[in-house]
This record gives C-alpha cells, structure tokens and sequence, in this order.
C-alpha cells in the first residue's frame, strides 16, 4: 500500500498521493490539509501514511503541540 510492488500499482501506492499534499502555504493545521485533500485519500490512514512519508524524507515538519506542518 505504501511502495508500489508487482501486486500494488503505482497509483494505488502512498507515493502517487504525495504531490496532493503541496499546497500553496509554508504552514497549515492538519486539519485543514486533510480537508483539503481527504477527496485524494480513500481513508485517513492514508492520509497518515503519505504524512509520515514525507517527514521521514524531510519535507515537511509537524509541530504536535500545535498541530501545525511546516513545508521544509
């Protein structure tokens, strides 16, 4: 689900969802990035999925007490 492989697609992977996720702001609640783009993701955990792929890469930065991305 995450990485494409002989059995899942590319475009049912994490990976085509990323560029769903730029948007045109340096900083935006979580809240409202889902909202903007929970037509993109089948279900929240997608949407968690395609969050976490990006930290780990260090495009984004997530402040948890604030609930705020920062684009890196």
């Amino acid at each position: 689900m995450i990485t494409p492989s002989k059995f899942i697609s590319f475009e049912k992977s994490i990976l085509s969802r990323l560029p769903f996720l730029c948007v045109d702001a340096d900083q935006i609640s979580i809240r409202d990035l889902y909202a903007l783009t929970a037509d993109h993701f089948a279900a929240i955990d997608e949407f968690l999925y395609a969050l976490d792929v990006l930290y780990i890469l260090n495009k984004i930065n997530i402040d948890f007490e604030s609930e705020i991305i920062e684009y890196a």
